[in-house]
């Protein structure tokens, strides 16, 4: 039992080994940038209180590398769900002011991590990348980004006009749409 789970290892250390031989440029870059965009979002959504921290700034680094190691897991998600707590831990229990520049930069940093993490896990590590297929990547994901801004920024104007007891009904109504949208493209699918 022992020298099975040793030749496994050992196994695995090759193949660590060869994949760092053979990897190439590209997808090293890609996970790279999901790295760092990890990183920005941890930064960007904790605290100041908190972040600034040797320990926390340790965990955040942590944080950053599983999902560039990892682009093909779900340790993605769980990435973007801790930044998501890290912004409502700094706004519920720290008390930090909700301003619309730092929302759309975390909610920015986020999009593109996630939508990297996926070029990431499509790239085999030795593949040979254009560099105009990051590029172009990164063209798509900033547009649909400054057309969701747009929006946003749009829609919390309109919001500010129509707060009260209107809002509060829309909000239910569009909940019930999208569950119902979901529900849709769910039973279709199937």
């Amino acid at each position: 039992m022992i020298e099975e789970l040793q030749d496994a290892l050992l196994a695995r250390l090759g193949r660590l080994k060869d994949m760092l031989e053979r990897a190439a440029a590209g997808p090293l870059l890609v996970r790279f940038m999901v790295f760092l965009l990890t990183l920005v979002s941890a930064l960007i959504a904790f605290p100041a209180e908190v972040i600034l921290r040797p320990a926390a700034l340790l965990f955040a680094a942590v944080l950053a590398a599983l999902p560039a190691l990892f682009p093909r897991t779900r340790l993605i998600g769980l990435a973007i769900l801790l930044c998501v707590f890290g912004w409502l831990l700094g706004t519920y229990v720290y008390d930090q002011v909700i301003t619309i520049p730092r929302l759309i930069a975390l909610a920015t940093v986020l999009y593109l991590t996630h939508s990297l993490a996926a070029l990431a896990a499509a790239l085999p590590y030795d593949a040979i990348v254009s560099p105009g297929v990051i590029v172009s990547w990164l063209l798509r994901a900033t547009a649909i980004i400054s057309a969701s801004a747009i929006v946003s920024v749009l829609l919390l104007a309109a919001v500010k006009a129509v707060i009260g007891p209107v809002f509060l009904i829309a909000s239910l109504a569009g909940v019930l749409a999208a569950g119902a949208l979901a529900w849709l493209i769910t039973r279709k699918a199937n």
